[in-house]
């Protein structure tokens, strides 16, 4: 082994690189610790300390070695030193690798079937191009290989390798070229991975284009465009060519996390990826494929909230036997691409969402849900950190509550209540449920039916809850419509002919509310034979008590005055003479525990009921904004008016009340 004037090393300095290789023995035979050596050169300290040995144990542009790598690397090796007299003129010694042996690990473990090293000579003098001197071997066992009988005359060289690697991230094989640089001065140890093949193709194209920069410089270069495409710094992990996917160390976690990135961004032809990241890189030294960095970033982060990349790891394991801790570094490239605030003391508890439109995880705030439900948080101790499901809803959003205050959680989907007293949310019950669909329904007035049924989605259905049209003075459950009722009937129904769906149709006990969707569905041109008949819509649905019931309305002077005024006050409602029940309550009940129960997927449903629940119905799910306040002088309900219930694909409602007639209010 020697080294060559091009260098611009002194021989007692480069003599004493080499005394900590396994050519030491050579070495000192070489440098003139054996009588049979030849007279001292100018500037040749033949005399060496131990001191001077630990001083210059590595060479320039060197990084930290790796003691766990180390041992795992070393594959025996003999050579024997030739001394070349140099020029008169020139003042250093020049050795050369006689009979030698160059050695290493290649990738994983899978691309050593059938696979060979080449080992080629690049002359330093003619731009480090390839020369025709090289050698080869087999790689064995493991990955491990070992060429020998190695002679050189420069003392840096290119090794590459083809075979096929199978992917830790699909299970994939591809067909790959590994390269490896080195200068075998420095060592005779070279491994080939994935990121000696970047760092090569770098190091060549930067030599090419600067001449004149040394191999070390350019090599170093190099490195450290490498380790930046992975958001890491070169400066904190031994040279690529000392490392193997399998080391313990830091350095082979850094490795195996940059493999297993490359390998997420392949998307089923890795062959193909990575030779366009090897185009990419060598031109600038940067990865310029933004799209590429963003899909594995999305992949990294995506692995992570679902195991914490507790597959891959199992994977490694039964691959490879054991696996360092890659996972940190995974997270660091996503973390480093997505643009996460640095997460310490200061921000403990902060939350985060990614704000990259090109990304999976995107969200335009924190309660859009449109095409990500991830949400993060900082933990002093463990970093940032997916928040669970079941506090997404709690968090992000700073508008005050109220006591009492219904929301509906954007992730969960849940109705939560907030609890003024104790200052924390708990789920909605169903009334408290239903109060936020009456809130966000708003309704204000009556709408005609036909716009509101012609403006039905294709993923919402309706039930449309009507008072019977005009009757005549029978009250009874025999009692009919008029003439003039079924004429008006029969006119709504013939303005609902939008869509192709029949209405389902239904009505109370009582033979007029029979008679009204009967003549709608005549209306209409559709069949009217069948139809249910629900008791719930008799027109005693809201009366606890019809004996208090009956006083009740001899005090406040007849039904429609005691009706409204319970549905707009809470009147006749407590203690032990209450007549009707709570309006909500019993209100949620008719509507969801009976109507939307019932009618659970039929697209349009037409029932017809009575005023004396129609008005408590209107008022309640228009939160009393429609006043059908009778009791102080206001008006009644007309026929044919009422409520449409509205139910999307996931369950929501919304309330609309609506008329048949030009006014919902009775003359």
């Amino acid at each position: 082994m020697g080294i060559f004037s091009q260098n611009g090393f002194r021989g007692h300095v480069l003599c004493s690189q080499l005394l900590i290789t396994v050519l030491l023995t050579a070495l000192l035979v070489a440098c003139g610790d054996d009588s049979s050596s030849g007279p001292e050169k100018p500037g040749f300290n033949t005399e060496l300390s131990s001191e001077e040995d630990d001083s210059s144990s590595s060479s320039a542009g060197s990084k930290k070695s790796n003691s766990s790598s180390s041992a795992k690397k070393e594959v025996s090796s003999s050579s024997s030193l030739e001394e070349i007299d140099p020029p008169e003129e020139d003042l250093n010694v020049i050795y050369v690798l006689v009979n030698g042996a160059v050695s290493g690990v290649v990738a994983l473990d899978e691309f050593s079937k059938g696979a060979q090293v080449e080992v080629v000579q690049l002359d330093s003098a003619d731009g480090f191009v390839k020369s025709k001197n090289s050698f080869s071997g087999d790689v064995g066992k493991g990955g491990a290989y070992e060429v020998k009988k190695v002679n050189l005359s420069s003392p840096y060289v290119l090794l590459y390798a083809d075979g096929k690697i199978e992917s830790v991230v699909d299970g994939k094989s591809a067909s790959v070229s590994l390269t490896a640089l080195g200068d075998a001065t420095s060592s005779i140890v070279f491994n080939l991975n994935l990121l000696t093949t970047l760092e090569t193709g770098r190091t060549l194209d930067i030599l090419d284009g600067k001449g004149a920069t040394s191999f070390e410089l350019a090599k170093s270069e190099a490195a450290a465009d490498v380790w930046n495409m992975f958001h890491l710094e070169s400066t904190d992990f031994d040279m690529t060519e000392t490392i193997h996917v399998s080391d313990d160390g830091e350095s082979g976690a850094a490795l195996l996390a940059s493999t297993i990135l490359l390998q997420a961004g392949a998307d089923g032809d890795f062959a193909k990826f990575f030779k366009d990241v090897l185009a990419d890189v060598r031109e600038d030294g940067k990865w310029d494929d933004g799209d590429a960095r963003l899909s594995i970033a999305d992949w990294a982060l995506e692995n992570d909230i679902k195991d914490g990349y507790a597959s891959i790891r199992k994977s490694l394991e039964k691959r490879m036997g054991k696996a360092a801790g890659f996972e940190k570094y995974l997270k660091n490239f996503y973390l480093s691409e997505l643009n996460f605030p640095s997460c310490n003391a200061k921000s403990a508890g902060s939350i985060f969402f990614v704000i990259n439109k090109s990304s999976k995880f995107y969200a335009s705030k924190y309660d859009d849900v449109s095409k990500s439900k991830d949400r993060f948080v900082c933990d002093e101790e463990d970093g940032w950190t997916a928040i669970p499901d079941s506090l997404k809803d709690f968090m992000g959003n700073t508008t005050p509550a109220k006591d009492g205050e219904v929301r509906r959680g954007a992730f969960t989907g849940e109705f939560l209540t907030y609890d003024g007293t104790k200052k924390a949310w708990r789920k909605a019950t169903a009334v408290e449920k239903d109060r936020y669909f009456v809130l966000e329904s708003g309704v204000k007035e009556f709408v005609d039916i036909q716009d509101v049924y012609e403006g039905i989605k294709n993923d919402e259905r309706v039930i449309f809850v009507l008072r019977h049209a005009e009757r005549g003075d029978d009250t009874s459950k025999g009692g009919t419509l008029t003439d003039n009722g079924k004429k008006q009937s029969e006119e709504v129904g013939a303005r609902l002919k939008k869509f192709k769906e029949d209405f389902v149709l239904g009505a109370s006990e009582f033979l007029r509310a029979h008679q009204t969707v009967e003549s709608m569905a005549k209306g209409r041109g559709q069949s009217y034979d069948k139809r249910d008949t629900l008791p719930q819509l008799n027109d005693d649905w809201y009366i606890k008590d019809k004996d208090i019931m009956s006083k009740v309305n001899d005090e406040a002077g007849g039904g429609w005055h005691s009706t409204s005024k319970y549905a707009y006050t809470g009147a006749y409602t407590t203690g032990a003479n209450a007549a009707f029940y709570n309006l909500a309550e019993r209100s949620v009940e008719l509507i969801e525990d009976v109507l939307v129960k019932k009618y659970a997927k039929e697209k349009f449903v037409l029932l017809s009921s009575h005023d004396k629940v129609m008005v408590p119905l209107v008022a309640y799910c228009s939160n009393l904004k429609i006043a059908l306040k009778e009791y102080d002088g206001g008006k009644w309900i007309n026929y044919l008016a009422g409520v449409a219930i509205i139910i999307d694909k996931d369950g929501n409602r919304r309330y609309v009340a609506v008329r048949g007639l030009k006014s919902g209010f009775a003359n």
